[in-house]
């Protein structure tokens, strides 16, 4: 399979549209490691179409509990097949069309029903200090 068309780039947090709900204990862990160890390690997933956020509500909630004014995003065509969508949860079963219009109209799964898994090695390693995402450093 070829890979897709990826973008890996700053996207500002209030122009991302969560899709699921999240577990704010472990969001509200996140950000303190990330206040801890200022830097930022992991972008989250978004179709590059509409900002829905595929994969890391936890990092994206964690962010804006820091006043993170932009965050790293990992941007691709949630048409490819080269991401997939499955469930976490047995007996329950989503298509990517759905992901997008209900984030689109503000609503959210209850967390960890969509799970995202892109058919491709993605070797991602940095350390982005915070600084950069707060604004204050060009």
């Amino acid at each position: 399979m070829n890979t897709p068309e990826l973008k890996l780039g700053l996207k500002s947090i209030s122009s991302l549209l969560p899709s699921e709900e999240h577990c704010e204990k472990h969001a509200n862990y996140l950000a303190n490691r990330i206040a801890e160890n200022r830097v930022w390690t992991h972008p989250l997933l978004i179709d590059m179409h509409t900002n829905v956020i595929l994969d890391g509500h936890h990092r994206y909630s964690a962010a804006q509990t820091l006043k993170l004014k932009q965050i790293p995003c990992l941007m691709i065509d949630y048409n490819s097949p080269a991401i997939t969508l499955s469930s976490w949860r047995d007996g329950e079963h989503y298509d990517k069309s759905q992901v997008i219009s209900t984030a689109l109209a503000g609503k959210l799964f209850t967390k960890k029903s969509t799970k995202h898994k892109l058919n491709f090695s993605l070797p991602l390693a940095y350390e982005l200090p915070i600084e950069i995402l707060m604004g204050g450093v060009s």
